[in-house]
């Protein structure tokens, strides 16, 4: 039994987040009310929000399920306000917050509807909200307080000045928009002249950190474009092999509420695979296992083309997360490598999840070091804290002869970004970076200060 990734417990939150559990897919009519909250998604990641608050409202139509029938009123609402039509947001949120809505903090805080804050109706859809909350089965995702916000990848981007265009306040409950964040991050890019800028939020819901987010502007200036390049997006439709795909996201779509609700026993989160996220041991999760291990290795090549052909980025994260289940780590690793640059960050980081766990729980290298080089100068801290642990793993598994003949040129090549990574306060910016600089050096210290000063000492 191998307990899964020994990476610190968080969740990446890149939309607008929740109030209530995932769907479960239903019958033909909850099928439909998918699709159309499919379609509103994509339009709100397009910006398109009239469209967006038209998907959402006929997706709420045709849900049979109260509860997410009203998380779509609400999202609808968020649309509204976003398109600038104040009066349908508010009409809309009144139907959402009549219908059971609940998550009265992620209302009272969502900066998409900070237009609605000022209307005669307000207040007493905050107070419905938290009426409804006090009659609801279980509490809603929780909004969590801003910890930090790190900057990273530019030399020319001022971090006092990137703070002051996102507007973020550290200390105050934080709601991420992923619409209005992309229109922050067109800002930066054109501000900044850069070829990549993306705004990202982690949120700890375990050990100390629980209840803190913590934000990472990652910038990639015009004449370092190559750190963005990425595989041509997919645009096929695979058949989903044995089903294994959907279950997986079956899977997801029970274990999150439970993970965030405390219900997980991290001594029983296990699974018979170096990883698999949360594991299989709750009654709840019980069931799915048994069939990844009987199916996924029949059927490889098939969850390999889902990764390689699909165009839909989720069920392309399902797949890579799937191949955990290959017969030997090194085909689960020979499958995988080929997407480490995958055009969606989900992906990619999923990929270098099973890759990171797949070499932590071997005896020898099962990747090139310079593979993993080059993964790390991707864009995002996803990228990089996985390709930072996974180089940990991969260099306390190399010979010592090999190690101390890839110390000079590994220092000399990452060692600027690992000591500006040492001095963020995200944790999953910061520890995998002091763990490859402690492999590296063969020393311990205590403070970025400290690990400036040991780069300083290197050969140039």
């Amino acid at each position: 039994m191998m307990k899964r990734i020994g990476m610190t417990l968080c969740m990446a939150l890149l939309g607008t987040g929740c109030a209530h559990s995932p769907k479960v897919p239903g019958p033909e009519q909850g099928s439909r009310s998918e699709s159309l909250a499919a379609a509103a998604e994509k339009a709100y990641r397009a910006l398109e929000f009239p469209r967006c608050a038209e998907d959402f409202r006929a997706a709420a139509e045709a849900d049979p399920d109260g509860a997410t029938r009203a998380e779509s009123l609400y999202r609808a609402a968020g649309c509204d306000a976003l398109a600038g039509d104040t009066h349908a947001a508010v009409e809309v949120l009144k139907r959402a917050v009549q219908g059971g809505y609940f998550n009265a903090d992620h209302l009272q805080y969502n900066p998409e509807l900070e237009p609605l804050r000022a209307q005669a109706d307000w207040d007493g859809l905050v107070a419905q909200a938290r009426a409804n909350l006090a009659k609801a089965a279980e509490p809603p995702f929780p909004v969590p307080t801003l910890a930090s916000v790190d900057t990273f990848g530019s030399r020319k981007a001022d971090a006092a000045a990137v703070l002051q265009v996102l507007g973020l306040e550290v200390g105050k409950p934080f709601v991420h928009s992923a619409a209005l964040m992309a229109k922050k991050e067109a800002a930066l890019r054109k501000q900044f002249n850069l070829a990549f800028a993306k705004v990202g939020m982690s949120f700890f819901f375990a050990e100390e950190l629980k209840g803190n987010a913590f934000v990472t502007v990652d910038l990639v200036d015009a004449e370092d474009a190559q750190r963005a390049r990425f595989l041509p997006a997919p645009q096929g439709h695979p058949k989903d092999p044995e089903g294994l795909v959907a279950r997986w996201r079956a899977y997801e779509d029970r274990l999150w509420p439970l993970q965030v609700q405390g219900k997980l026993d991290p001594e029983k989160s296990v699974c018979q695979v170096a990883h698999c996220i949360g594991g299989f041991g709750h009654p709840d999760l019980a069931d799915f296992e048994p069939e990844f291990l009987a199916k996924v290795p029949k059927a490889l090549d098939a969850v390999t083309a889902v990764l390689r052909e699909d165009a839909d980025e989720d069920r392309r994260a399902a797949a890579a997360l799937l191949l955990a289940y290959a017969p030997t780590a090194r085909e689960t690793v020979r499958r995988l490598v080929p997407f480490i640059r995958d055009p969606s960050s989900g992906v990619r980081n999923n990929v270098l999840r099973v890759l990171t766990a797949t070499q932590q729980t071997a005896k020898e290298p099962l990747l090139d070091v310079a593979t993993v080089v080059d993964a790390a100068s991707m864009p995002t801290v996803s990228d990089r804290n996985k390709s930072f642990y996974l180089l940990t793993y991969l260099l306390d598994d190399l010979p010592a002869e090999a190690l101390d003949a890839q110390r000079a040129g590994l220092t000399k090549q990452l060692g600027e970004d690992l000591v500006t990574m040492a001095a963020l306060q995200q944790p999953t910016n910061r520890e995998p970076a002091v763990e490859v600089l402690e492999r590296l050096s063969g020393e311990k210290h205590d403070t970025a200060e400290a690990w400036r000063a040991w780069l300083s000492r290197q050969p140039k």
